[in-house]
C-alpha cells in the first residue's frame, strides 16, 4: 500500500516538473516579424489620351435636281446608280418653243436698239426731247432683259450634273412632261465623305476643328480632319455633334456605314502600370499601394485610359513625383501605414 502511494506521489511530481519547464519557453514576438513585399519603380512619362467615338458615314452632298422649265423630255442620257462627271448632260427637255422665243426676243431687241440709236441721234441734233430719249433707252433695256431671259430658258432645257456624283434615284422617263419645279433625279456626292458622331461634355473639351482623326471603316484605316463641332448639345443626350471629313476618291466607301473614330487628346504626364497593380481600399476607393520609407501607403488614382495591356493613371498626390515605387508582389497582404521589408524588382 505504501509502495503504491509513493509511486503516485513520484508520478505527480514528474508531471509538475514537466509543465513547469514547458512554461519557461519564451513566447514568440510576432510584432518583430515584418512582411516582405516586392516593389518596382514606374517612371512618369508623356501620354496622350485617345478619345474613342462611334459613328456612321454620310454623303457630303445630296441634291434633288429639278426642272427649271416646262416641257416634254426628248432625250434621257442617265441611269440610276451610274457615276457622272460635273457638266455631263443628263437629259434634254424639248427646246422647240424656247428656240422660237429666243428668235422673237432677238428681233424685238434689234428693233428697240435701232429705235434707241435714232432717238439718241435726234436728241444730239436737238430734235428729240430728253424724256423721249429716256423712254427709248428703257424700251431697249427691257428688250435686252427679255432676250437674256429667253436664252436662260433655252439653256435650262439641258439638265447637267452639277458636280462629280452618282445618280441615287431617277424620277422621270423619256417622254414625260415636266413642269417647272418637278423632280428629275437625286444625286449623291461621296467624295469627300463625312463621318457623323457625337461626344459628351468631358470629351468635347479635348476636340478641336481641323484636328486629325483616325477613322476605321470597312476594314480600312483612314486619316481625316474634324471639320465641324456643334455649338449646342442635343437636349436629350447632352452630346455634341461632330463631323469628320475623309477622302473617298475611289467612291468605294458608301454612305451609312458604321465606323470607329479615334482622336488624340492633349499631351500630359502620367504613369503606365499593369492593371493587376490597381486595387481597392477598405472603403472602396480605387488606387495603388506604394512604398515610402518602407511604409505602405495607399494612393487614390484616376484611370486616364485603358489600353488593354494596362492603365495610364495619375493622382494629385503624385503630381510632383518623377517616379513611384509600387508594390508588385504582396500588396493584398498589407495595409495602409504598415512597415514592411522591401525587395526591389529591377526587371
Amino acid at each position: 500500500m505504501r509502495i503504491t502511494i509513493l509511486i503516485l506521489i513520484f508520478s505527480v511530481g514528474i508531471l509538475l516538473l514537466f509543465f513547469k519547464e514547458d512554461n519557461t519557453i519564451a513566447p514568440l514576438n510576432v510584432e518583430n516579424i515584418q512582411k516582405k513585399v516586392e516593389v518596382k519603380n514606374f517612371q512618369r512619362s508623356e501620354f496622350s489620351k485617345i478619345i474613342k467615338l462611334r459613328g456612321f458615314s454620310e454623303a457630303s452632298r445630296i441634291v434633288i435636281l429639278k426642272s427649271q422649265v416646262d416641257g416634254r423630255i426628248s432625250t434621257k442620257q442617265f441611269k440610276k446608280g451610274n457615276f457622272y462627271k460635273a457638266g455631263t448632260q443628263l437629259l434634254l427637255i424639248d427646246p422647240e418653243d424656247k428656240i422660237a422665243k429666243v428668235k422673237e426676243m432677238e428681233a424685238l431687241l434689234n428693233q428697240r436698239k435701232k429705235e434707241y440709236e435714232v432717238s439718241e441721234s435726234l436728241f444730239k441734233k436737238g430734235f428729240r426731247s430728253e424724256v423721249k430719249l429716256s423712254q427709248s433707252r428703257t424700251n431697249f433695256e427691257n428688250a435686252l432683259a427679255l432676250f437674256e431671259k429667253s436664252q436662260v430658258a433655252l439653256n435650262n432645257t439641258k439638265v447637267t450634273m452639277p458636280f462629280d456624283s452618282a445618280i441615287e434615284e431617277s424620277y422621270v422617263e423619256l417622254g414625260d412632261y415636266l413642269k417647272k419645279g418637278d423632280s428629275i433625279a437625286k444625286v449623291v456626292d461621296l467624295s469627300p465623305l463625312f463621318i457623323e458622331t457625337s461626344a459628351n461634355e468631358k470629351q468635347i473639351k479635348d476636340i478641336l476643328v481641323n484636328q486629325k482623326a483616325k477613322v476605321n471603316i470597312v476594314g480600312k484605316e483612314i486619316t481625316g480632319l474634324v471639320n465641324y463641332i456643334s455649338k449646342t448639345s442635343d437636349p436629350n443626350t447632352r452630346n455634341f455633334k461632330i463631323q469628320v471629313k475623309i477622302e473617298n476618291d475611289d467612291y468605294k466607301i458608301l454612305s451609312g456605314l458604321s465606323s470607329e473614330i479615334e482622336i488624340q487628346g492633349p499631351k500630359q504626364n502620367a504613369y503606365f502600370v499593369p492593371s493587376s497593380l490597381v486595387t481597392l481600399n477598405n472603403i472602396g476607393k480605387i488606387g495603388i499601394k506604394i512604398i515610402e520609407n518602407q511604409i505602405v501607403k495607399f494612393i487614390p488614382i484616376e484611370i486616364l485610359s485603358d489600353t488593354g495591356n494596362g492603365y495610364w493613371i495619375d493622382s494629385k498626390e503624385l503630381s510632383a513625383n518623377n517616379y513611384i515605387s509600387i508594390i508588385t508582389q504582396g500588396q493584398d497582404f498589407t495595409i495602409d501605414g504598415e512597415k514592411v521589408t522591401v525587395i526591389k524588382n529591377n526587371d
